[in-house]
């Protein structure tokens, strides 16, 4: 399915995921560097900083789904791939500070009610 422009509409879904974690972020006080970074076989989704410390972000969107939520479908593999990507991207930038990985997930409900979920350093063990 195609929307309007020829986008798909997955496509058009995410990009507005992506539009609606920036500007959550935003709001929070983080500036936005960059997004949708292609780095080795991985894609950042936003790139930003939080005072000094500075935040690679992958947002995933989904819609209302009782099998598994976002931030669910963030496995091992994707982490890795994510921790390799921030970690070349730090060394090409000789960015040498305090970086983590996050997570928003938003949730898209039927009625166009979105819930937003933000978890901070995603690579670190749960205790």
């Amino acid at each position: 399915m195609r929307e309007k422009g020829g986008k798909a509409a997955h496509l058009a879904f995410g990009a507005a995921g992506e539009e609606l974690a920036a500007r959550y972020l935003a709001g929070l006080g983080y500036r936005i560097i960059d997004r949708n970074v292609r780095v080795g076989h991985c894609e950042i989704d936003l790139i930003a900083r939080d005072g000094e410390e500075l935040v690679f972000t992958e947002v995933r969107a989904r819609r209302d789904n009782p099998v598994a939520a976002p931030e669910d479908t963030v496995g091992p593999v994707k982490l890795e791939r994510l921790v390799r990507a921030a970690s070349l991207w730090t060394q090409r930038m000789n960015y040498e500070g305090f970086w983590r990985i996050d997570l928003v997930a938003v949730t898209s409900f039927d009625g166009g009610e979105m819930k937003l979920e933000h978890i901070k350093s995603i690579t670190e063990p749960i205790s």
